[in-house]
């Protein structure tokens, strides 16, 4: 019977060679360089809100954020889904996926009805590991957050971190409602 290590040793050679396979979605994903504005990109952007049924099976370009999945396929190899499943909250990427009909409607999202099939993403700038406050944080109100003992955000680490404090829903929110009195005007 062959000892316990030799076959931990046999084990981990499939691992290794899976691994080091060839990667056939190299070209799809990655750390984008950067523009400096030398070139105009041919890729049309989409609008979250723009992604309906009726785009089913498009392939599109996404700005903005919205629920996306990457799984090993044609278009995705497993080192593809490593990359994407390793970049930070907050970051900033390019995403070029299949607009598919959901047959369950998707709760946590604003485009409910369909979701986004990954098939390239680039990193465009890599958010810290670890931020000073988290979305989730920020928008909980603080009555709740106490009674839950949840963490809250204070207004100093809000004011301190505004970049990031503007994201949450109650911040867009309000700068939406004052478009729309500004336009009405």
């Amino acid at each position: 019977m062959p000892s316990t290590s030799a076959s931990r040793r046999s084990q981990e050679k499939p691992r290794e060679n899976m691994d080091a396979a060839e990667d056939y979605a190299e070209e799809r994903y990655g750390i984008s360089s950067m523009i400096q504005s030398q070139e105009k990109p041919e890729q049309v952007l989409v609008r979250i809100r723009d992604l309906t049924v009726q785009k089913a099976d498009e392939v599109v370009w996404q700005q903005f954020n919205v629920q996306a999945l990457v799984a090993v396929g044609d278009h995705a190899s497993k080192q593809m889904v490593k990359f994407a499943a390793n970049i930070n909250k907050e970051s900033i990427v390019d995403v070029e996926g299949v607009v598919r009909k959901v047959n369950q409607k998707i709760g946590s999202c604003t485009q409910q009805d369909v979701e986004l099939h990954i098939q390239k993403v680039y990193m465009i700038s890599l958010a810290e590991p670890r931020l000073p406050l988290q979305l989730d944080d920020a928008v909980r109100p603080e009555a709740e957050g106490e009674e839950e003992g949840r963490a809250t955000v204070n207004q100093d680490t809000r004011l301190d971190n505004r970049v990031i404090d503007l994201r949450t829903s109650t911040s867009q929110a309000v700068f939406h409602l004052q478009s729309g009195i500004c336009h009405l005007f």
